[in-house]
């Protein structure tokens, strides 16, 4: 846990509010030392109860992740700041353009066939263009028999 604090930034004007209050928002030391963090819902107004962590650090960043989660990274008032989330990844600009496509074959006497028979965008038709290609190539090829 402690790799994810040393990833992010203390915010400078952190408050105390009480004496049973910690100085993160959303965290309070509980009177046998254990930190409680909740959240209220900005927009319905509602508490959530987050957990109790035996850090403040670990409380507060459950708090950080809530907020965010509600209301976005621009919106959310958290306590620490997060330099990777708050600006969005710079993406490097391709150097060369990508290859053009490979030419296309040089169409044959079976693929003019089918390409008639394709222009009528039938499944049934398709079906027998391709049980009809099948046929042809079997009729030209010679077979076993025929080479003894």
């Amino acid at each position: 846990m402690t790799d994810n604090i040393s990833q992010v930034i203390f915010n400078k004007n952190r408050r105390r509010r009480s004496r049973a209050s910690s100085e993160y928002l959303g965290v309070r030391r509980r009177p046998w030392g254990r930190y409680a963090a909740e959240i209220r819902n900005p927009y319905t107004k509602e508490r959530h109860w987050l957990g109790t962590f035996d850090t403040a650090e670990e409380a507060a960043l459950t708090y950080d992740l809530s907020a965010i989660a509600i209301s976005g990274i621009a919106r959310a008032r958290t306590n620490f700041y997060y330099p990777l989330l708050a600006s969005p990844p710079v993406l490097p600009m391709p150097t060369t353009p990508p290859p053009p496509p490979p030419p296309s074959p040089v169409p044959s006497e079976s693929d003019d066939f089918l390409s008639e028979i394709s222009c009528n965008e039938d499944d049934d038709s398709m079906t027998i263009a391709a049980i009809l290609q099948s046929f042809r190539h079997q009729s030209t090829t010679p077979s076993s028999s025929d080479l003894y």
